[in-house]
């Protein structure tokens, strides 16, 4: 999904919200530990992480943030807005992170980066500290301060470009990859029952993991389309050598207010997906793909929701639950 931004300023829910994570979580069996190139601990079947929308420029809550996701069993955190804060704030958000056992993949996916707008305006904080005049130093000064931290998985490039945008793209990505050439670049598209597989196909050689996000709940698309979908994304990464990921539903497509072509009437035709649901969709994408990474969207959703408690619970036990090889 293109990324939102959102703030996370309703204390009374976040408190609720935690309590409840770090509650349920400590009912559940302990995630099983393999190596996928990586220091930090994965649940079966690969690395599963959340999206997160919250700027450490405003301090101890996106920490408090962590800690919940950690609890949860999440073990890689996408965060669209991670860099909305200083030098000193990132580096605290990665040391906490790595504390949790946790890895970063860096939001570096707004269009700035790549469509030549400016980024040290957008990014001011972590500019004051940059001696850089343009994007190209902005973008290995972000890199060169990550690159060898600990927590680091590696950087969120691209976020559901289009096709015509590729060549734009690639050069940024290049940049990436050529000032760090050992962490992986992941690049993510937004694909569907009619689409299946051609939005990412066009950048496969953009990052070494690729996928798409699959959201059918609420949709004219079965549910079955996510396991149709997620083997054609393994089918484009093994042609091209790279690892696939997949990014599952987690949200109500009702809070997004002007998607109104998800289903009628909106926005009270669109729901949360149920745990079973959540959990046939992980064991589809399983069951199709090799995926090195699967990621729910989103933690932010969950939280400004009229239920952060009851849908992170849900989310919690569709992820942690083992896989039903036998599922279609």
């Amino acid at each position: 999904m293109a990324q939102k931004y959102t703030t996370f300023r309703e204390l009374g829910v976040c408190i609720v919200l935690l309590s409840a994570i770090f509650l349920f979580a400590g009912c559940l069996p302990q995630p099983h530990t393999t190596s996928l190139g990586t220091s930090a601990p994965v649940l079966y079947p690969a690395s599963q992480g959340i999206y997160e929308s919250c700027s450490p420029v405003d301090g101890n809550s996106c920490l408090q943030h962590l800690k919940a996701m950690s609890a949860a069993g999440f073990t890689v955190v996408v965060n669209y807005n991670q860099l909305y804060g200083t030098a000193a704030q990132e580096i605290a958000y990665a040391s906490e992170a790595h504390k949790l056992g946790m890895q970063i993949i860096w939001g570096m996916s707004i269009a700035n980066f790549w469509n030549g707008n400016g980024l040290l305006p957008e990014y001011k904080d972590l500019a004051a500290t940059c001696d850089c005049a343009t994007n190209t130093a902005f973008t290995e000064y972000v890199v060169n301060l990550v690159k060898k931290l600990p927590a680091t998985w590696g950087y969120y490039i691209g976020d559901e470009v289009t096709a015509e945008n590729h060549d734009a793209f690639k050069a940024f990505a290049d940049l990436v990859k050529q000032i760090d050439p050992v962490h992986p670049r992941l690049f993510i598209a937004g694909e569907n029952a009619s689409t299946m597989g051609a939005n990412v196909r066009p950048f496969a050689d953009t990052a070494e993991v690729i996928g798409g996000d699959i959201y059918p709940i609420s949709t004219s698309d079965s549910i079955s389309s996510v396991g149709e979908i997620a083997h054609t994304i393994q089918s484009i990464a093994d042609q091209n050598g790279d690892k696939s990921a997949i990014v599952l539903q987690a949200f109500s497509w009702g809070e997004y207010p002007k998607d109104t072509w998800v289903c009628s009437v909106f926005p009270s035709c669109a729901r949360f997906p149920t745990a079973d649901e959540m959990r046939l969709m992980r064991n589809l994408a399983t069951s199709n793909s090799n995926a090195r990474l699967l990621l729910w969207y989103s933690y932010f959703d969950i939280s400004r929701s009229d239920n952060p408690t009851g849908h992170m619970k849900d989310l919690i036990e569709a992820a942690r639950s083992p896989i039903d090889v036998k599922s279609p």
